[in-house]
């Protein structure tokens, strides 16, 4: 009987589960009270990755609303319970969103709180591929047919590609001008995203795709270029850039074949006459 009663005693001296939760939520609470009001947390600065078409200033005005609130309540501002990734990164997911959404040349935003007071915002920029025409409106798209910029035809940027025969169904800043279902758009997507990647820039005045099996480039004021279907684009396109890096441009005065994949032929327009 003793015994028994001792064993009782010490069972009785065990905190309880709830107790021991209610201690660990109170310390949790006041860790936070902590963090939210410490001055160590405040955001002082905003930091931005250098970048071609936005400046700084251009970007910190998106998050100057932020300097001088603690960093933490930034974080839970930007998320909620569906964004526990971005709580566990402190990263401001909205921010993110807005920055994307109005500056359609970036892409991959990240917006990030650094414990310590500062913001850094990185993000990755679109390429400029080529141009197209949407009725009396010339867009501007990147290597995926992203539309960045559009632009009238009397300041149209130099440079690019300008895609004949293909008609977008319609456009919107920052999407896209394929659904996937027109082969020309496709094509010329591909065609420019090609040429892009394998830094052309210049070389290319028109691209033709009207006719699917038989894609024209053009290099004025007397290139033509004739690349055949949509097969081997990168074979024909390197093929391409080797001759015109030896030489052939916009004055040779003749047609260049690389239909086949295999060799280029150029013919002079005199010699084709006779």
């Amino acid at each position: 009987m003793g015994t028994d009663k001792v064993k009782n005693s010490k069972k009785k001296r065990i905190p309880k589960l709830p107790v021991i939760l209610g201690v660990f939520v109170l310390l949790f609470l006041i860790a936070l009270a902590v963090v939210f009001n410490a001055p160590f947390f405040s955001i002082k600065t905003i930091e931005v990755d250098e970048l071609r078409h936005y400046s700084h200033d251009d970007i910190a005005a998106y998050l100057d609303s932020y300097v001088g609130t603690n960093g933490f309540k930034a974080v839970f501002k930007n998320s909620s319970l569906k964004q526990t990734r971005s709580i566990f990164s402190l990263e401001l997911v909205e921010e993110e969103k807005r920055i994307m959404f109005d500056c359609t040349y970036l892409e991959n935003v990240r917006v990030k709180y650094v414990p310590g007071g500062k913001l850094k915002v990185t993000a990755e920029e679109r390429r400029e591929s080529f141009l197209t025409e949407y009725y009396d409106t010339y867009l501007l798209c990147d290597t995926h047919g992203i539309v960045l910029e559009t632009f009238s035809k009397e300041n149209l940027p130099e440079g690019m590609p300008l895609v004949k025969g293909i008609t977008p169904g319609g456009f919107k800043l920052g999407s896209g001008i394929s659904d996937g279902k027109d082969k020309n758009i496709d094509t010329a997507i591909r065609i420019c995203a090609l040429m892009t990647q394998l830094q052309m820039e210049g070389y290319i005045d028109i691209a033709d795709v009207s006719d699917y099996n038989n894609i024209y480039l053009y290099c004025a004021p007397s290139l033509t270029i004739k690349m055949g279907g949509p097969d081997d684009l990168g074979i024909k396109l390197s093929m391409l850039k080797g001759v015109m890096d030896k030489g052939v441009n916009g004055e040779s005065n003749g047609t260049l074949t690389v239909a086949d994949g295999k060799q280029a032929t150029f013919v002079k327009n005199g010699e084709r006459e006779e």
